[in-house]
C-alpha cells in the first residue's frame, strides 16, 4: 500500500529580502502616483513666487495671500471633498509644531455652493486657522486641479513645497522641515 499524497504541500518561505523588495516595489509605485498627481503644480524648485491675491475670510477681513515676510502653509480644499474631511484635521494636529516652526495656515475654499456650507465645514472641522473664500482666479493661479493642494510658502513668499491629496499628520510634519 502506497502512502497518501499530503493535501499540504509544504510552503517554501520566502527570503527576507525578496519581501523588502515587494515592499520597495510597492513604495515606488505609490512615490510615482504623487509626482504624476503634482505634476501640474506651481515648481518650488525655480524659486517661484507665490500669485498674490486678496481673499475674504469667513471672519469678514480682507487677507493678502501670501503673507509678506512669513512662512505659510496655504490648504485649499473643497467643503464637499472627502479627502479634504480627513486630512484637515492633521494639519490642526500639527498646530503648535506648525507655530513653532514659524508658519501660519491659511485653509483656502474652492469649488464651493455657499458661504454658509464653508462656514458648517469649518465649525464642523472646529478649524482655528483662517479660512479664506478662494476665488476661481485662485484656483486658476495656484494651479489647483485636485483636492486637498497644500504649498508651503516662505519669508520671501517663494513656494518650497507642494503636494496634492491626502496628508498625514507626520506628512505635514516632514514637509515643514523641508522648507
Amino acid at each position: 500500500m502506497s502512502k497518501p499524497k499530503s493535501s499540504n504541500p509544504k510552503k517554501i518561505k520566502k527570503p527576507w529580502w525578496r519581501h523588502a523588495l515587494e515592499i520597495l516595489g510597492i513604495l515606488l509605485v505609490i512615490y510615482g502616483v504623487m509626482l504624476w498627481n503634482e505634476r501640474h503644480l506651481l515648481s518650488s524648485e525655480n524659486n517661484i513666487q507665490a500669485p498674490k491675491q486678496m481673499l475674504v475670510g469667513l471672519d469678514d477681513n480682507v487677507h493678502s495671500m501670501p503673507i509678506e515676510n512669513q512662512k505659510q502653509l496655504l490648504y485649499f480644499f473643497a467643503p464637499w471633498c472627502s479627502i479634504c474631511d480627513l486630512s484637515i484635521g492633521n494639519i490642526e494636529t500639527q498646530k503648535q509644531g506648525l507655530l513653532d516652526k514659524g508658519y501660519q495656515v491659511r485653509y483656502i475654499a474652492l469649488d464651493w455652493q455657499s458661504r454658509q456650507e464653508v462656514m458648517q465645514f469649518a465649525k464642523d472641522k472646529k478649524l482655528t486657522f483662517p479660512v479664506l473664500m478662494g476665488t476661481l482666479e485662485t484656483l486658476e493661479r495656484y494651479k489647483v486641479k485636485g483636492f486637498p493642494t497644500y504649498y508651503l510658502v516662505n519669508e520671501k513668499g517663494e513656494i518650497t513645497a507642494g503636494t496634492q491629496g491626502y496628508s498625514t499628520s507626520l506628512g505635514v510634519w516632514l514637509r515643514s522641515l523641508s522648507s
